[in-house]
């Protein structure tokens, strides 16, 4: 039996024996979305999924995760699988029969989706005919906190990616015609940072602003004059974006603040490069500050570092795709996103690659409160991650 032949009958066998488990596991995790570390009762749902299977299951880690393990009947690597747990605090507007019902969460970054997903693989890969080809292990990983809690960098601090030879996430992708295998080698995110910036003045009467240094006029000013870190100091041909999200300052409508706050974002792909941002970033809001009597005080976060995928790695994921789906069902990526994720920590320690599967053109955004999937995707999800396994094991 060639390659082609056996990735065909794994998937065949998942389409016909788990879709409608893979399916009802989504909607029930889709029902109770739950934040950051606190997914106990989505783990719970992802441990009844695997009862009875024939895996060795650790829990706790990273607070709610989850790491089930399989011993195939040969000696060999160990291959991880991972996919994350967590909602997001947005209000769904989806309309679904089995939207959220949990007041302002929701699963509006398909996560929901990936868990389930692996879980159908776990099942797939469990069965006697297919764990009897597997020479080696493979580890199933539940993350939670990937949405900006770095659920990813805990569990590595855990322990979990240690003696992993390979590892391998799959993420639903809007934009992407329906069922398209998409990823690259080398970055596929960004580093993802973020900033506090305290910008004080000094505060008194609306209608006396000559005897005050106006916090809000200089988080204005600061705002435009952030622009052009990215603009004028960062090579036109390297990859930055310097976003503020969150502003906010006084309390009433006739009162000069004395202080103002805003907030952002930095996404590079270039290591020395987001090293050097919080210097400019400081220096040029101090600057604009000083010179209209006020000052700063930054809070930077180093978060996500980029998404760096293994050049074998990508190519093992893009050859599978293709032998599992056809050619027409793969695409190399010429361009990353600026978006992060925190799959980055494990690649910093295992080689892998993070793999984007299409949803459709026509689907709302990642997080968005319209964000919605037709579930057919995820038989075919879980048949690429087994396939990634069974594939990192046959050789």
């Amino acid at each position: 039996m060639d390659v082609s032949q056996k990735f065909d009958g794994l998937r065949s066998e998942i389409e016909d024996r788990f879709a409608e488990e893979i399916v009802a596991l989504r909607r029930d995790i889709h029902r109770e979305p739950e934040l950051g570390f606190d997914t106990k009762k989505t783990a719970q749902k992802v441990l009844a999924a695997l009862d009875g299977l024939p895996l060795e299951v650790e829990t706790g880690i990273a607070e709610n995760g989850i790491v089930a393990t399989l011993h195939g009947e040969g000696e060999g690597p160990t291959v991880a699988l991972r996919a994350d747990m967590d909602a997001l605090p947005i209000r769904e507007e989806t309309g679904l029969p089995f939207a959220s019902e949990a007041e302002g969460k929701m699963h509006a970054c398909g996560h929901d989706g990936h868990t389930s997903m692996l879980v159908g693989a776990a099942h797939a890969l469990s069965q006697d005919s297919v764990r009897g080809r597997l020479n080696g292990t493979v580890k199933f990983v539940f993350q939670p906190a990937e949405e900006g809690g770095g659920g990813g960098r805990v569990m590595v601090e855990e322990g979990v990616a240690e003696g992993v030879d390979s590892i391998f996430a799959l993420h639903l992708w809007p934009g992407l015609p329906f069922g398209t295998v998409a990823t690259k080698a080398g970055p596929i995110m960004a580093a993802a940072d973020g900033f506090e910036m305290e910008i004080r003045g000094s505060g008194g009467h609306g209608a006396m602003p000559h005897l005050t240094a106006d916090a809000v006029v200089i988080a204005a000013q600061v705002v435009t004059a952030l622009q052009t870190v990215v603009s004028r100091e960062v090579d036109p041909v390297e990859p930055a974006v310097l976003t503020i999200g969150e502003i906010g300052a006084g309390t009433a409508f006739n009162i000069i603040p004395e202080k103002a706050r805003i907030g952002g974002t930095v996404r590079t792909l270039n290591a020395d490069l987001r090293e050097r941002m919080p210097e400019r970033i400081e220096e040029v809001a101090r600057g604009v500050a000083q010179g209209m009597r006020g000052d700063v005080r930054l809070d930077y976060n180093f978060s996500y570092p980029v998404t760096l995928n293994d050049v074998r790695a990508a190519e093992r994921a893009l050859g599978v795709a293709g032998d599992l789906f056809g050619e027409g069902s793969v695409l190399e990526l010429r361009n990353p996103s600026m978006g992060g994720e925190d799959f980055a920590f494990f690649l910093e320690k295992v080689p892998g690659a993070f793999v984007w599967l299409g949803v459709g053109e026509e689907v709302s955004g990642l997080h968005t409160p319209r964000f919605a999937f037709d579930e057919e995707i995820l038989p075919r999800g879980s048949a690429l991650l087994a396939a990634l396994a069974l594939e990192s094991l046959s050789r």
